[in-house]
């Protein structure tokens, strides 16, 4: 069975971390607190529940428990935490697909015959084995979306899940397969049905502009390059 899947990633954690663990740290437990929001106060119930797991300390992947008719939901959640995230001082870029997702624990016989202290845990002599157990194309596709040209702080989407472009949503076309949505301008029912729900609050849209504008300006030689031109371009704060 597909669901649909978002993957968010903080960009520049290799150079962030280093200097500043805050810097991390905030806007992606800012990204997880709205995320729970939603979960608990917008989607608790089948068949609209959301499965979410932390991927390689600064990615987060949030699969649906079904794969809806419409893109407008995986849009909105992916829009309203690429947005918290730039509230708190930070970037992402992501990526929204589609595709299987599971529990693979069972893949792993091997490690019955070792004690678990944990879930998901395993001792190796006074040291610990933690398993990532779930696995699937979802997570496979939705990376791949994230990860795929062209650079920058964008949101890519699989044009796979788009039969007709949600009100709202403000999209380029890119290639063939991908198209890239502007998470500044976005605006659906479904956001502002979230945000009153799970009590999530954002700035305006011209405050994002000029938030996202001041990030890009603050890169250094990073704003000159394909990376700092696209992020601006692509969310509507500029012209090529």
């Amino acid at each position: 069975m597909n669901r649909w899947a978002v993957f968010l990633d903080l960009e520049g954690t290799s150079k962030i971390f280093p200097e500043n663990e805050l810097r991390l740290y905030v806007p992606f437990d800012a990204a997880l607190d709205a995320l729970c929001r939603i979960g608990m106060n917008v989607y608790p119930e089948t068949p609209y529940r959301l499965f979410a797991h932390q991927v390689g300390g600064d990615g987060l992947i949030i699969v649906s428990e079904f794969l809806e008719g419409k893109a407008e939901i995986s849009i909105s959640i992916a829009v309203l935490l690429m947005q918290t995230i730039l509230k708190m001082g930070a970037v992402a870029k992501g990526g929204i697909s589609e595709g299987t997702y599971g529990d693979y624990t069972g893949c792993f016989p091997s490690l019955k015959k070792y004690e678990q202290v944990g879930d998901r845990t395993f001792a190796i002599g006074r040291g610990r084995l933690t398993i990532f157990s779930t696995m699937g194309t979802a997570l496979i596709n939705s990376h791949k979306y994230t990860t795929r040209q062209p650079r920058g702080c964008r949101l890519a989407i699989d044009k796979a899940l788009i039969d007709s472009v949600p009100d709202g949503v403000v999209i380029h076309e890119y290639e063939a397969d991908l198209l890239i949505i502007d998470w500044i301008h976005t605006q659906t029912q479904t956001i502002e049905k979230i945000k009153d729900l799970a009590g999530i609050c954002i700035p305006t849209t011209e405050k994002m502009e000029s938030m996202l504008i001041n990030y890009v300006e603050s890169s250094g030689d990073l704003k000159n390059t394909e990376w700092g031109i696209n992020s601006l371009h692509f969310n509507g704060c500029c012209s090529l």
